[in-house]
């Protein structure tokens, strides 16, 4: 479970899922839960122990969000959906992505080959292959989707708001629960990049990041928000505040 400050009767409660590099997250608001970003096909266990140990079943989960199309950020998508009848929600820009998850080089490009990174500092692949092993490859298609085009709040449990973060990918978008103080920026900003070798707020190497110059302006977009807490797609959490995560992680550039 993640630590909250000041928790009140209408502050939902957060569990941490996914394991040692790939983090997302089950949102209790109550009388739903909410799932942010659905994880690698092999967390699936792994959620349902945590449902199991809160008592829920999963077809408590009403909405699925994700933050971008990467696999590892969309791997039970299908499967909770099926399992649920939970919405799967997603930036239009990525939905062709989820539509073919395994044809990811149909519509996403990153700025840089991974092979560079790769000769400058080996023990960076052990992040991609971590993900191969965990299904990456195989994720399914997600076979119905809820799209949205600009920053609005959705009608779902705990009205988040989506703000489109794109540098990532196209389609990168930050879920904020402003009156629980809680971003959840899936990959637009994180405080582990597995690749390179980065501990603390910083945006994704390009060998990960479709467009730069984007990632660092989004960054100053979110920054705008008064947050407190910082849940990122991977890395740990941050809580210091939304504001100078996303300044550290501009002052530190992209590699």
């Amino acid at each position: 479970m993640i630590p909250m400050a000041a928790p009140s009767t209408s502050t939902p409660t957060v569990h941490r899922l996914g394991d040692h590099l790939v983090n997302f997250y089950l949102v209790d608001t109550g009388p739903a839960l909410v799932l942010v970003d659905a994880g690698l096909p092999a967390h699936w266990d792994g959620l349902l122990g945590t449902l199991r140990d809160l008592g829920r079943p999963v077809t408590d989960i009403a909405a699925v969000l994700i933050t971008h199309g990467h696999p590892d950020h969309v791997g039970l998508a299908e499967r909770v959906r099926a399992a649920s009848g939970a919405e799967v929600s997603v930036h239009e820009s990525d939905a062709p992505i989820l539509a073919e998850p395994r044809q990811l080089n149909k519509v996403w490009h990153p700025e840089r080959s991974l092979l560079g990174y790769a000769v400058r500092r080996p023990s960076g692949l052990r992040a991609p292959l971590h993900l191969a092993r965990g299904g990456a490859l195989r994720t399914p298609a997600v076979r119905e989707l809820r799209t949205f085009s600009d920053d609005c709040q959705l009608t779902v449990p705990g009205s988040p708001l989506a703000v489109l973060t794109p540098g990532h990918t196209h389609g990168s978008t930050s879920y904020l629960f402003p009156d629980a103080s809680i971003a959840f920026t899936g990959d637009a900003l994180v405080t582990h990049d597995a690749v390179a070798g980065r501990i603390g707020p910083c945006v994704i190497c390009r060998a990960f990041t479709q467009d730069s110059r984007s990632a660092l302006a989004s960054l100053d977009k979110i920054a705008e928000h008064d947050i407190d807490l910082v849940l990122p797609g991977h890395g740990e959490p941050w809580t210091d505040g939304l504001a100078m995560a996303a300044r550290q992680a501009v002052s530190n550039g992209i590699r």
